[in-house]
């Protein structure tokens, strides 16, 4: 139902500022609206109303005898064009962020110019396009913003039209162009992240145009944003490597302060989706990634909705624990556990700790974290499985323990994983890894002492083999023999 779903997007906090509006005699077109208004938030504060319901609701506020069908439909549908008036009445006059500033005083200006101002007009609009360019963190609507208030100035039918002083037509047309190459630069990059997601190709017409363009030196040092989607689309189209991925890091932190939160919060996605591209080639990007997630809570953009992803908690716990800042992970762990589902949360912080632990070489203490409810979750199923070979390979390495365990582990996750639905590439991933971890076990039980030209022969089957995961990993073990 409209309404319903209307009345639910109202926070607690405007209900008072609804009932003035609906009290305001420029807007309110029947006194019917205030009074089912409270009786609803007295007698269904969450607003869950089915047609019965609300069929009921308007019975016992107005009298049984006063119902009827035409009269219900009446003030249901004209209460909705209140609170649709009411959003946004409250989204131009009510908010203080610059963005809404700036829609008010666009609007303004507008309406000068369509009563045609004159001076006024002209005085507002330069005062508004002034403003917006000299914001020290431009929005890629800004730019929009500006070429409408030079569009509204050359036409207006005040302006003249036979001087050339400020160039309103050109500044109209170049901001234009910023936008479009801006916004075209912005989908390109969001394509490029969606295609090797979903494995689908995007065709982004006018791109190479857009990039020739926005590599001249001059654009790209007075436009703080545009560098950074212009360097991040490179990135995509040529492919996405280890220095490159460091280079625009190093771009991104030196621009973050110029840009806006919104795109702040865009371009931590991608470099945060790069960073873990190339974390599964081994590239040693660990500290670099941890360093946008740390970037990412300074700068309240790691929740959603205060919500965080199971995975996303993972991820961010084992990257402290590989880049060694103990301390630091507990802390995380700690502050960001309620913010997980409440049926993974538990899982979760066992999995996180596990690997806490098994980073400082507590083998007990993690397997003892890899408890029963962590399995059953399918995204932590593999990660919970190989960290038990991983501890149990270990134990067997450096104390000649638990070499039966191990293999009964490899030979359960290898059925495992041929048994997962998983693309050939993940599925021989896993497969290679486990294949590997069983010959170093098997070699090291028989010989017990390893010679450093077999670990030589290791390291060159290692580097021949392909696609493995955990490769850091294994080279590191091939060194513990």
């Amino acid at each position: 139902m409209k309404l319903a779903s209307l009345l639910k997007s109202l926070q607690p906090n405007e209900y008072k500022d609804f009932e003035k509006f609906l009290q305001s005699p420029f807007f309110r077109a029947s006194a019917q609206y205030l009074k089912f208004f409270k009786f609803l938030c007295k007698h269904h504060p969450s607003f869950e109303l089915e047609n019965a319901e609300v069929e009921s609701a308007y019975r016992r506020c107005f009298g049984p005898t006063a119902w009827s069908e035409s009269k219900l439909y009446n003030l249901l549908s004209g209460m909705s064009k209140q609170i649709e008036q009411f959003l946004v009445v409250r989204l131009v006059f009510t908010s203080n962020t610059k963005n809404q500033n700036l829609l008010y005083n666009q609007l303004l200006v507008k309406s000068l110019g369509m009563r045609n101002m004159g001076a006024y007009f002209r005085a507002e609009a330069h005062r508004l396009i002034e403003h917006t360019e000299t914001r020290s963190s431009k929005e890629i609507e800004d730019y929009f913003a500006i070429s409408q208030l030079h569009h509204q100035v050359y036409f207006n039918p005040d302006t003249p039209k036979f001087q050339e002083h400020p160039p309103h037509l050109q500044l109209a047309a170049a901001q234009l162009d910023l936008y479009y190459c801006l916004a075209k630069l912005r989908y390109a990059a969001e394509m490029k992240a969606r295609a090797r997601i979903l494995n689908v190709q995007y065709q982004i017409p006018l791109l190479d145009a857009v990039l020739a363009r926005t590599a001249d030196p001059e654009i790209i040092d007075s436009n703080p944003l545009l560098a950074v989607y212009h360097h991040l689309v490179c990135l995509y189209l040529k492919g996405v490597d280890e220095s490159s991925f460091k280079a625009l890091m190093e771009l991104f932190f030196n621009k973050f302060p110029l840009l806006s939160k919104l795109d702040q919060r865009l371009l931590l996605r991608h470099l945060i989706n790069c960073g873990i591209m190339l974390m599964a080639r081994d590239c040693a990007v660990e500290a670099d990634l941890l360093t946008l997630y740390k970037q990412a809570i300074a700068a309240d953009m790691l929740l959603d909705g205060q919500r965080i992803t199971h995975l996303s908690f993972i991820n961010i716990a084992n990257l402290a624990s590989l880049c060694h800042e103990f301390e630091w992970g507990k802390g995380f762990i700690s502050q960001f556990a309620p913010h997980l589902e409440d049926s993974k949360r538990q899982a979760a912080i066992d999995l996180a700790e596990a690997g806490l632990y098994y980073n400082q070489g507590m083998l007990d203490k993690a397997q003892t974290c890899l408890t029963p409810d962590i399995f059953p979750i399918a995204s932590f199923d593999i990660m919970g499985r190989a960290l038990l070979i991983k501890i149990a390979f270990d134990r067997f390495v450096q104390f000649g323990k638990d070499y039966e365990f191990l293999s009964a582990q490899l030979i359960a996750f290898e059925r495992y994983m041929q048994a997962k639905p998983l693309t050939i590439e993940k599925k021989n991933a896993q497969l290679n890894w486990i294949k590997f971890v069983r010959k170093m076990a098997a070699t090291k039980f028989e010989k017990v002492r390893i010679t450093e030209p077999q670990k030589h022969a290791f390291r060159e089957k290692l580097q021949q083999s392909q696609p493995i995961v955990s490769k850091k990993w294994l080279m590191e073990r091939i060194d513990a023999l």
